[in-house]
């Protein structure tokens, strides 16, 4: 008899222990199921994707309730329905499509509270152009609760508004930005809301504006470029008729962008910005006609990743050609970039 040496014997025990292993895997263990095979068609599972988030961090979809940073108030906005309006509506551009929305305010104390003024700036599509809000029969708008004769609302109670919000037709389907600093007669609860939501109609792709800044080292941009910091743009200047007066009238567009990737804190970009307008070789200033946001309200701040559009006017004395048109922007008087180019005088 041979007695394998202890090498041999380990190795022997290694090719048994494997033998048995791979039988396992292609018969199935004994005393246990065997492997019932999928069937054909089958898709292997998968693991359950973590949730995708298609707003920036701190903003909310249209049908999401947040409370106010003192705790005092909830606050939300339903998503936006379509509404036939009627001829009592006011302050409706003609043509543009309409919906409405609810917003329901809860006070969360334990006293009477005079009720929460949201006020809110409404925007759409990418270039972030102002919506109209306007009100209509069984469309009462959003009451003023900065004043003495404020609704009030009970401990616990809920307060439910509806306002009607307008876009162009072409913009059906547009994804709609709210801006809010909710406030009461007190002053503002300190904190600024974003919620956003589609506008009825089709859906449009493509929300997000990612505007390519042009070179710090050039001093003054074309029309339609964007300045790098802070990111803004100057463009779409057309001629827009005669005034009242008979003055040649012109407009432009000033986009603002708020390059922050979320909304945890500052800073925010706030609308406080205007134009000043120059026209020909000397610099001859034009007359500004419709300011951007006349009370640089602070309402005006603008969601992060999101752009906001504020239209100009200017005039020109009778007789004048607008030749080069030189557009100085400024934020509280402070100068931040200029815009040249030329356009064309209205039609005779």
């Amino acid at each position: 008899m041979v007695v394998a040496g202890k090498g041999e014997l380990v190795s022997k025990v290694r090719r048994i222990v494997l033998g048995t292993a791979v039988a396992g895997l292609v018969t199935g263990c004994a005393g246990a199921p065997a492997v019932k095979p999928r069937p054909s068609g089958a898709s292997k599972p998968t693991a359950s994707p973590s949730p995708k988030r298609d707003l920036p961090e701190g903003m909310h979809k249209l049908g999401e309730g947040v409370s106010t940073q003192d705790g005092k108030w909830a606050l939300k906005p339903s998503a936006l329905t379509e509404v036939a309006a009627t001829a009592n509506a006011k302050r409706l551009p003609r043509g543009w499509h309409t919906a409405k929305m609810t917003w329901t305010l809860t006070n969360k104390t334990g006293e009477i509270q005079p009720l929460l003024d949201v006020s809110p700036t409404v925007r759409y599509g990418a270039m972030g152009r102002a919506a109209a809000v306007f009100t209509d029969t069984g469309i009462d708008g959003i009451p003023d609760g900065s004043n003495d004769d404020a609704p009030r609302v009970k401990p616990g109670g809920s307060y439910t508004v509806t306002v009607g919000v307008a876009v162009p037709a072409e913009a059906a389907g547009d994804p709609v930005t709210i801006t809010v600093l909710p406030s009461t007669m007190v002053g503002d609860s300190g904190d600024v809301d974003f919620f956003e939501g589609p506008f009825p109609g089709a859906a449009h792709k493509g929300v997000a504006l990612h505007p390519r800044p042009a070179p710090e080292t050039t001093k003054s941009l074309a029309f339609g470029q964007w300045k790098a910091d802070q990111q803004l743009s100057v463009g779409n200047l057309r001629a827009e008729g005669s005034g009242d007066d008979g003055r040649p009238m012109y407009g432009g567009d000033l986009t603002v962008f708020n390059d922050a990737t979320d909304a945890s804190g500052p800073p925010y970009t706030p609308m406080k910005t205007t134009v000043r307008v120059y026209y020909g070789n000397q610099l001859k200033e034009a007359d500004l006609v419709q300011s951007l946001v006349p009370s640089a309200s602070e309402t005006a701040f603008i969601a992060p990743q999101r752009a906001a559009t504020h239209h100009f006017r200017f005039a020109l004395p009778k007789g004048a050609t607008p030749g080069t048109v030189t557009v100085e922007v400024t934020d509280l008087g402070t100068a931040l970039a200029t815009f040249e180019g030329e356009i064309t005088s209205p039609a005779s």
